[in-house]
């Protein structure tokens, strides 16, 4: 005790030293708090979101859905493992579904859906979608649809209108029937308000050719934490039936990524924090024991063993990062907690959080209590560490070099200040900074590596960040956006043919007469369903130009197997990753369906004629490339008649300025 009143004294003997250490420690711990709060809240609510709206936390599968997500792969009914799965421990509810893709259509406007049928009494005990009605009610039974905001907006409907839904059934045929919207939900998250729809299972099993059977059995835990826990003992309990039993991370893997992707950014930010608040605490002990040689020096005299001096120092230096950490966890709580209640709002870049599944434009930071013990841990181990020479230097020395330590840097000053002053040609204002500095030369040089460390640890910080976003963008420019995009008002929300562009040609003459555009492409979007004879997904059909694309885009340099797109030609360019969902080869013939100008829908066979792969997965399924006038065929349009024309300028930076006047 006597030892740590003496520590506490030490401290108060020169206090704003001691407060602006304090501070900077406090400061440090409270921005690690609010920073992993922040990002254990957005990937709390991407998880919390997905299963509690879409997945549930576990699913029941026949052997090999998961993987092929063909419709033939089915449960039967008379199975009974709904049943089986509920009564197994730590299962909390179960419920059966049909999951499918539709191509959704209205008059002229159309869109792609998941659609999943559920058993209404049971489907709200595992995801509560239900609660997300915003007009109208939920499903009861027959021929009814429940669609998120997005998807109503887009296609023009509210609660009492039709949409009718075109799917490939469980058997390889082309499966049509109308439902009545009766609901529209709104969770907040594009990817589900904007592609998801929910049915009656009744009415999903009609549609998908599915009588008798299911997709999946979906259930809730009781205990999150004990996920792998319930998928083992759910597998073991039904090992002897052809079933495979995945949870949340296995289903998700995107967004198993995306965690791992967040937390490895938070460890980099912590990294950086952590080097400067070592760095100031250094500064502070060794400043602390270079100014006290003669306190240490009569302490030895007096008999005090030097490893007390050490045990002093790093006495000292855990009593000030333990005090700087809970002032830091006071104000980090006190920031944490304001914003876990009200929430931080996004949804200005809500567009841009459409690429993380489930994260919706309210953040609500998440304190763990664990993160807050390893902070302290981390804290007091750094100051520890960065004490430890200081503290060694202290004891090391006997007790007439430790009070001779000052009238040696006294006797060094001035021989330095002979040598400064001798030289007239020196301003007086730089004589007194060489004082300054060599009055003591190891703190100037802890407080320049300080400084420096703390320099280079936020420019890598900048420039890893700036790096990262610079890849995004070139990646997306170079890909498929370029740098500049017009189209017919709208039709950046609603890919519907009847959006168009008449006068393509003159237009895009006018476009590459100002001097910023370096090259300019057509192209026709359209929304599809591609289906191989066991399976259908949505995409969007790019239909281009090959030479006056490869001009602005350069995705035929991401060719892996085949031929990019030809002039004239027939067959689909597709992503790998949308090869390997539909087990497609090249060569293979896909039947694409789209919804044309008129509202009619048309479907076509094409050949698989190329396979690129840009490395984002997301793309790779989303996106299928053709011949722009196959494009226009296909969904109605005349020759000169293209949905939006691509520029690429010569510098991207002037991208803003030139949409402002294309559009004045």
């Amino acid at each position: 005790m006597a030892w740590l009143r003496l520590a506490f004294g030490n401290l108060r003997v020169n206090r704003r030293r001691t407060a602006i250490t304090l501070l900077s420690v406090a400061v440090g711990v409270g921005g690690l708090v609010f920073l992993w709060a922040f990002i254990d809240g957005i990937n709390a609510q991407m998880i919390n979101n997905m299963t509690g709206y879409v997945t549930g936390d576990l699913k029941v599968h026949q052997r090999g859905f998961h993987d092929d997500r063909e419709m033939n792969i089915a449960l039967a009914e008379r199975w009974n493992l709904t049943e089986e799965v509920s009564a197994v421990a730590g299962v909390a509810a179960t419920t059966p579904r049909v999951t499918g893709h539709a191509l959704a259509s209205r008059e002229d406007q159309s869109r792609a859906l998941q659609v999943i049928g559920v058993d209404s009494a049971t489907e709200s005990r595992v995801t509560r979608l239900d609660r997300s009605i915003v007009r109208g009610r939920y499903l009861e039974r027959g021929n009814e649809i429940l669609v998120g905001v997005d998807a109503a907006g887009a296609l023009d409907v509210s609660p009492g209108d039709e949409l009718v839904l075109v799917v490939q059934a469980s058997d390889g045929s082309i499966g049509a029937d109308r439902f009545e919207v009766v609901g529209v939900f709104e969770t907040g998250i594009k990817r589900i308000d904007g592609f998801v729809g929910q049915m009656p299972l009744a009415s999903a099993q009609a549609l998908y050719a599915f009588q008798g059977r299911f997709t999946e059995i979906a259930a809730r835990v009781q205990d999150a934490d004990r996920l792998d826990e319930v998928v083992g003992t759910v597998g073991n309990q039904l090992r002897d039936r052809n079933v495979e039993v995945l949870g949340w991370p296995a289903l998700m893997p995107s967004l198993v990524q995306m965690v791992a992707f967040h937390d490895a950014v938070a460890y980099i930010v912590i990294f950086v924090v952590f080097v400067v608040v070592a760095a100031g605490i250094v500064n502070t002990i060794l400043m602390s024991v270079l100014e006290r040689g003669r306190e240490f020096g009569v302490m030895m005299a007096l008999g005090t063993p030097s490893s007390r001096i050490v045990w002093l120092v790093l006495l000292e230096t855990t009593v000030l990062a333990g005090l700087g950490y809970l002032l830091g966890l006071v104000l980090g709580l006190s920031v944490t907690g304001y914003f876990s209640s009200n929430g931080l709002d996004f949804s200005a870049y809500i567009k841009a959080m459409d690429t993380m599944p489930g994260l919706s434009g309210i953040v609500y930071p998440t304190i763990e209590a664990q993160r807050l013990v390893v902070i302290g841990i981390v804290v007091v181990s750094v100051a520890l560490l960065a004490a430890a020479l200081p503290a060694w230097n202290a004891g090391r020395n006997s007790p007439l070099e430790a009070m001779g330590a000052r009238r040696a840097v006294v006797n060094r000053i001035r021989r330095i200040h002979w040598q400064v002053t001798s030289d007239h040609r020196l301003l007086i204002f730089a004589q007194m900074a060489l004082r300054s500095v060599f009055r003591n030369p190891r703190r100037s040089m802890i407080t320049a590596s300080a400084t420096a460390f703390g320099l280079a640890a936020y420019l890598f910080l900048y420039a890893f960040a700036d790096g990262f976003f610079e890849q995004m963008i070139q990646n997306s420019t170079q890909q498929l956006s370029g740098h500049v995009q017009v189209m017919a008002k709208g039709h950046d929300v609603d890919l519907s043919p009847d959006l168009r562009i008449a006068d393509n040609r003159t237009l895009q003459q006018r476009l590459q007469e100002h001097p910023e555009v370096e090259a300019a492409a057509p192209r026709v979007l359209l929304r599809a369903m591609v289906a191989n004879p066991g399976k259908s997904l949505p995409v969007e059909l790019v239909g281009i130009a090959p030479e006056q694309e490869r001009a602005v885009t350069e995705l035929s340099g991401y060719m892996e197997q085949g031929a990019y797109v030809q002039s004239g030609e027939t067959g689909i360019v597709i992503g790998q990753k949308l090869a390997e969902e539909l087990g497609a080869r090249l060569g293979d013939k896909l039947v694409i369906t789209v919804q044309q100008a008129g509202g009619d829908l048309a479907s076509s066979a094409q050949a698989i004629r190329g396979i690129y792969r840009t490395g984002s997965d997301l793309f790779d399924t989303e996106y299928v490339f053709t011949d722009i006038n196959a494009a226009r065929r296909l969904g109605g349009l005349l020759e000169d008649e293209v949905s939006r024309i691509v520029l690429r300028l010569s510098d991207r930076a002037e991208s803003t300025g030139l949409a402002r006047t294309l559009n004045q």
